[in-house]
């Protein structure tokens, strides 16, 4: 499985390592206020804020510590 903008979030459904598995998208009231909380947990995100040219909305990516992709994007 390939997720929005080439990642690849699913390798293999034989592999059951941490970080092999689904994308998960989190829509949240307070943009900013989330971004600013996820860089004080993170050393750098996986992807910088952007406008997503499909939703028009801003988001931003970072992996938890099991490597998995968390995709959090602005309430439209």
């Amino acid at each position: 499985m390939v997720a929005a903008r080439g990642r690849r979030t699913l390798f293999s459904p034989d592999r059951a390592e941490p970080g092999n598995g689904l994308l998960l998208f989190f829509r949240v009231d307070d943009f900013d206020e989330a971004l600013s909380r996820a860089r004080a947990l993170v050393s750098q995100l996986a992807e910088e804020p952007q406008t997503n040219p499909a939703t028009g909305t801003r988001e931003f990516a970072l992996r938890d510590p099991d490597g998995y992709y968390v995709m959090v994007s602005a309430l439209a």
